[in-house]
C-alpha cells in the first residue's frame, strides 16, 4: 500500500470526521461515566426507605431504634398504602413494616415475632440486592439485641448457676423473623435489561438517522426550500419510528417478554420513546450543523448514565440527577420497567416524553424560521448565438 493512498484517505473530509468521531466517543464516555459513577458506593445511603409503624404507641420506640440504626434516607409517618404507592413510583426503595402486636410479642422472652420488609423488584438489580442485604443485616442486629436481652431476664429470674446460664444463652435461637416480600417480582434478569436495551437502540439509531437526514437535506437544498425539506425529515422520522417500534416490540414479545398492559400499549409507548429521541437528535443537528453529531455522542452517554437502568439515579453525582430530567431516557426506562415488570403506570412518563418531543420540535421550527437559507447559485444566462 502506497503512502499516496493513505494521504488520499486523509485528505477526504469524511475520513477526518470519522477519526474525530471515534476519538470523541472515548473522550465523552470516559469523562461522563467516570464523573457520573464517581463515589457511587458512598451515596448508596441516598436511597429512601420507609418505616411504617402499625403497632401504634407500643411500636414507636422500636421504630425510633430502627431509624437510628439506619444511615439511609428515611421516610416516616406514612401509612402502609401510602408507602406502597410511593414504592411503586420508585420514590422509595424498601418498606420496613412493624406489624400490630410486634412490641407485645417482644415483651415475652421466648416468643417469636415477624418484621416485614417490602421490596419493589421493578428496579435496577442493584436496588434489590442492596435492600435484601439491609433487611438481613437489620434483622440480625435486632435479633442480637432483643433475643439476648430477653433471655438474660429469664435466666436471672430462674436463678441458674452462671455456667449453665452461659450455655443456655449461647444456644438461643432468633426471636425476630425477617419476612421479605417482593412487589412486581422479576422472574428473569433480562426483564431488568430490556429498558436499557431500548434506550440505547432508540437514541443510537436516532442520532445516525438524524446525521444522514441532515446530509441529505443539504444535498437537496438546491431542489427544495427549507420548510419542504424540514417537513420531509419529520415525515421520514415518523415513519421510521413507527416501523422501528413495531419491529422492536414484536421481537421482544416473540422472545418471551410479556408486557403488563398488553402488546399494543408497549408498541405505542416505544413509538413515543423513539420519536422523542429522534426529535432531540435532530435538534442537535439543526442547532450545530454537522458538529451536532458529536453533541449527540455526549447526549447518548449522559442518557445511558442517568436513565436509572443500571443503578438508581439518586446515587449518581447531583449534576447527572438533574440533567437526566431533561432527556427521554429517564422516562423511557421508568415506563418500560412498569410495562415489562410492573409498577404504578406509564401516564407520567408518556406526558414527559410527549413534552420533550414537542419542545424539541418547536425549537427546531423556530431555529429554521430565523435562520436564513443559503442563497441558490444562479446559472448564467445562455446567450443565443449570432
Amino acid at each position: 500500500m502506497s503512502n499516496s493512498l493513505l494521504k488520499g484517505f486523509l485528505k477526504q473530509p469524511i475520513t477526518i470526521v470519522g477519526i474525530i468521531t471515534a476519538l470523541l466517543f472515548q473522550v465523552f464516555f470516559s469523562l461522563i461515566w467516570v464523573t457520573g459513577y464517581d463515589h457511587v458506593t458512598d451515596r448508596v445511603t441516598q436511597m429512601a426507605i420507609a418505616i411504617v409503624n402499625e403497632d401504634g404507641t407500643a411500636g414507636k420506640a422500636i421504630a425510633d431504634g430502627i431509624s437510628s440504626s439506619l444511615k439511609f434516607r428515611l421516610e416516616t409517618g406514612l401509612t402502609l398504602q401510602e408507602a406502597k404507592a410511593a414504592m411503586d413510583r420508585r420514590d422509595l426503595r424498601m418498606i420496613i413494616d412493624i406489624p400490630e402486636g410486634f412490641a407485645s410479642g417482644l415483651s415475652h422472652p421466648t416468643a417469636k415475632v415477624q418484621l416485614n420488609y417490602l421490596i419493589n423488584q421493578s428496579n435496577p438489580q442493584m436496588v434489590s440486592n442492596v435492600m435484601q442485604s439491609v433487611a438481613t443485616q437489620l434483622t440480625a442486629a435486632l435479633n442480637e439485641q432483643t433475643t439476648v436481652q430477653g433471655f438474660k431476664q429469664t435466666l436471672t429470674a430462674m436463678q441458674l448457676p452462671a455456667a449453665q446460664a452461659d450455655i443456655l444463652e449461647g444456644s438461643i435461637t432468633s426471636r425476630i423473623d425477617g419476612n421479605v416480600e417482593f412487589s412486581n417480582p422479576s422472574t428473569n434478569f433480562v426483564q431488568t435489561m430490556v429498558p436499557l436495551m431500548i434506550v440505547t437502540a432508540s437514541f443510537t439509531g436516532s442520532m445516525l438517522l438524524a446525521m444522514n437526514l441532515n446530509r441529505a437535506s443539504i444535498n437537496l437544498s438546491g431542489q427544495a426550500g427549507k420548510w419542504q425539506r424540514l417537513a420531509a425529515r419529520f415525515i421520514i422520522m415518523g415513519a421510521v419510528a413507527f416501523a422501528a417500534s413495531l419491529i422492536s416490540t414484536t421481537l421482544n414479545y416473540s422472545l418471551g417478554i410479556r408486557f403488563t398492559t398488553g402488546y399494543f400499549t408497549a408498541w405505542m409507548f416505544e413509538f413515543l420513546i423513539i420519536l422523542a429521541c429522534m426529535t432531540l437528535a435532530q435538534l442537535s443537528l439543526v442547532l450545530f450543523g454537522d458538529a451536532g453529531a458529536w453533541v449527540n455522542i455526549g447526549l447518548l452517554s449522559i442518557q445511558m448514565l442517568s436513565s436509572g437502568a443500571t443503578i438508581p439515579r439518586e446515587i449518581l453525582s447531583p449534576f447527572y440527577v438533574w440533567i437526566g430530567q431533561l432527556f427521554p431516557a429517564r422516562y423511557a426506562v421508568d415506563g418500560m420497567l412498569d410495562l415489562v415488570i410492573g409498577g404504578q403506570g406509564i401516564l407520567q412518563d408518556v406526558l414527559a416524553l410527549f413534552y420533550i418531543a414537542i419542545a424539541c420540535t418547536l425549537i427546531t421550527i423556530t431555529v429554521t424560521a430565523v435562520r436564513r437559507a443559503p442563497k441558490r447559485m444562479m446559472e448564467p444566462a445562455v446567450q443565443p448565438a449570432n
